[in-house]
């Protein structure tokens, strides 16, 4: 078992390439997949609660992060879950995390969290793979990007054979969500929406599929998809200290420790720093310089067999994108979901406010990436019957 072989892999730094077989190389077979969802995420959407959906997405990724430190493991965040793949040597762990995960979401946020943990040999018995590559976003910070047909067979699994595969819940919460934050209001369109976008391969040639797309999709926007990036340093604004507490303090089990101290004390700094624009004596940090990498460090694109997307769009890039998709549907090349939003949301991981020490996980508002796979869950489940 190479627990590193992922950060030994050679990223690619061209998004367009990621359809590339080159960039992409075996999950150890002595890994194992968890995916973690919101059960009824649609329902606490609509209650309200997308902010909290996304954060326990978020939260699953991050305190995997802080639990193995020294594991490079590859994962990927959908909006009201996410997707890693851990060494199996490290499981137990995992799973103890995971499972207190479920309990602080469940008492501190009211949702119900599911944790499944899948094991590669059972996603290969059904002729899938796992496959990764790692997409760099800036120096020092990459995502994994996945292909093979295993990923979304694990989607899969962990929702109709939960019972086999689920990670139980602890009997406590966990501690805190180290590192984790949503202090940054949500970020207004600069066109005129953002486009939460998923899109599903019917065949196994997704290299020609997605290239083919993506390439459609980048003459529709008149430019780069990197220029339709929704964090927008202009627009992006900080929250004010009892906002930024008031959304925290549900982030410890309880506010009674050193903790939730600290975070009180990081919050006013940071209003200080980034609400304020007020200079601190704090040494080697350049807060302008902070602002403007945060976009260069967010996740708006992502692909684990599905391709997931959220872009800052004009009303006629809208028009041309779904122009574009409901053709290549009509071909029956793909299923997708697309769900426009007034903004973006932001949900940060901040180990150093150095480059490469931050990633920002970004939604589509009012749900955006659980909204559009409701649209993509509708097309499967009526093609269901014509491919039984």
């Amino acid at each position: 078992m190479n627990r590193n072989f992922y950060s030994q892999l050679q990223p690619f730094r061209n998004f367009e390439h990621f359809t590339d077989d080159s960039h992409y190389c075996p999950v150890p077979g002595d890994w194992s997949v968890y995916v973690t969802d919101i059960v009824n995420s649609t329902q606490a959407i609509e209650q309200g609660k997308y902010k909290e959906v996304n954060l326990i997405g978020a939260a699953s990724i991050t305190l995997c992060i802080n639990l193995l430190p020294d594991v490079a493991f590859p994962f990927v965040f959908g909006g009201d879950g996410a997707s890693l793949c851990i060494p199996d040597s490290h499981t137990t762990k995992v799973d103890a995390e995971l499972g207190s995960l479920i309990r602080l979401a469940q008492d501190n946020f009211g949702l119900e969290l599911r944790v499944a943990k899948i094991p590669l040999q059972a996603i290969e018995a059904q002729g899938k793979k796992i496959l990764v590559a790692r997409f760099e976003l800036f120096a020092g910070n990459t995502l994994a990007f996945f292909r093979g047909g295993g990923m979304a067979l694990a989607d899969q699994l962990a929702k109709s054979r939960y019972a086999s595969y689920a990670v139980p819940a602890a009997t406590s919460a966990v501690e805190e969500l180290v590192g984790l934050s949503c202090r940054w209001s949500p970020i207004p369109a600069s066109k005129s929406c953002i486009v939460s976008l998923l899109v599903l391969a019917r065949s196994d040639d997704t290299q020609r599929v997605f290239g083919d797309l993506v390439r459609e999709f980048s003459m529709v926007m008149g430019q780069s998809l990197d220029d339709a990036n929704p964090v927008a340093p202009e627009l992006v604004r900080y929250k004010g200290f009892l906002q930024a507490l008031r959304d925290e303090y549900s982030y410890h089990r309880t506010v009674f420790s050193m903790g939730f101290l600290k975070r009180c004390i990081e919050i006013v700094l940071a209003v200080i720093i980034f609400r304020y624009a007020i200079k601190l004596p704090i040494k080697s940090f350049d807060r302008q310089q902070y602002m403007d990498k945060v976009r260069f460090h967010s996740d708006y694109r992502k692909f684990d067999d599905t391709l997931r997307l959220v872009l800052d769009c004009t009303d006629a890039q809208v028009e041309g994108l779904e122009t574009v998709l409901q053709r290549t549907w009509a071909a029956g090349l793909i299923y997708y979901g697309l769900f426009r939003s007034p903004e973006a949301l932001m949900t940060c991981f901040v180990q150093t406010m150095q480059d490469g020490g931050h990633l920002h996980f970004i939604d589509g508002g009012d749900g955006g990436l659980a909204m559009a796979a409701r649209q993509l869950k509708a097309q499967v489940s009526a093609e269901a019957p014509r491919n039984a």
